[in-house]
């Protein structure tokens, strides 16, 4: 069985994609006959290319094909006033896999701030129910919901991994539909490619455990509390503490994984394991200042504030 994995990633964010696909490649080369991770280039150096490449050497059975999407970007991205780079939409351009594009049937996408601590093989097997993609679902489900005018039986999910049915999603049409709704509401969106991806496909989404991203056993280790916060959470206390004990893709998610800052001990030791075993080694560890952190409580504030629109525009999008 071959492994076809899909991640994006800009020259800023190569050392994030070194360390992740070390991880992905150190796991799943055991497990099957062939690992090809497809990365969609939005502007990474010849010379991050070749280290890559080189890290990819180390296993046998593992390949590394680049594809330069970065004027494609420039092109059809839309111009949505956000904090998020334009390499987020990187994943909604599967169209841009020619060689290879017929010949795979499932392919999982994966954000670059994640660590695979085991192996996912049974992802490219499970039976999705005939869905387009599979994902866990977003400590944000309920609000996000709300706002965008989600139906009550589909979930919203984290788009940090996602498991693709790829012929499914040619027969939607998704990246065409996704990035006209980006187009056509740009305002209404707070994570545009994500939330997007939610209001497309939500009944086309099936939903995976926790364990397969894992976000919450990086900034919180009190379940009962977090469950407190937010009643109808859609996993249990008992599969959030498997999950904590068995993660399978650790989610850094918006926190900086190379300087430790509010991440619990458990997943800063999965960080430490592939940093040392990855070529980017010897990267220093960063330290965020304060202002930084000013930075983030404001944006918070901001977003808090922020929802109260979403709501009342979504209402306006879903007449």
């Amino acid at each position: 069985m071959t492994a076809d994995f899909l991640l994006v990633s800009d020259n800023n964010y190569v050392k994030n994609l070194g360390i992740c696909t070390y991880s992905v490649m150190h796991n799943m080369c055991s497990q099957v006959d062939k690992v090809r991770i497809f990365v969609m280039d939005c502007g990474i150096s010849e010379q991050n290319r070749q280290k890559l490449l080189g890290q990819t050497a180390r296993f046998e059975n593992a390949e590394m094909i680049f594809y330069d999407i970065d004027e494609k970007l420039n092109a059809v991205v839309p111009k949505v006033k956000t904090r998020w780079h334009r390499a987020i939409y990187g994943r909604l351009f599967l169209n841009e896999l020619p060689e290879h594009y017929d010949g795979i049937g499932r392919l999982i996408y994966l954000d670059c701030d994640l660590l695979m601590d085991r192996p996912v093989t049974e992802l490219f097997t499970m039976d999705l129910n005939g869905k387009c993609l599979a994902a866990v679902t977003d400590a944000d489900n309920s609000p996000r919901k709300k706002a965008l005018g989600i139906p009550d039986e589909c979930e919203y999910i984290n788009s940090g991994v996602l498991v693709i049915d790829v012929v499914r999603w040619r027969e939607l049409d998704a990246s065409r539909r996704i990035i006209e709704y980006i187009n056509s509401f740009p305002e209404a969106l707070l994570y545009p490619d994500q939330d997007a991806i939610n209001y497309v496909l939500g009944s086309e989404i099936y939903i995976l455990p926790p364990e397969y991203n894992m976000m919450w056993m990086v900034c919180r280790r009190d379940i009962p509390k977090m469950l407190k916060r937010i009643p109808d959470f859609y996993y249990t206390s008992e599969q959030l503490e498997y999950a904590l004990t068995n993660p399978r893709i650790v989610h850094f998610a918006g926190h900086d994984m190379w300087s430790f800052d509010g991440i619990t001990p458990i997943a800063a030791g999965v960080f430490k394991k592939y940093r040392k075993l990855c070529d980017w080694r010897d990267c220093p560890r960063r330290f965020k200042s304060a202002s930084v952190f000013l930075k983030w409580c404001l944006l918070s504030v901001k977003r808090t504030i922020y929802g109260d629109y979403l709501i009342k525009a979504n209402a306006e999008i879903n007449k």
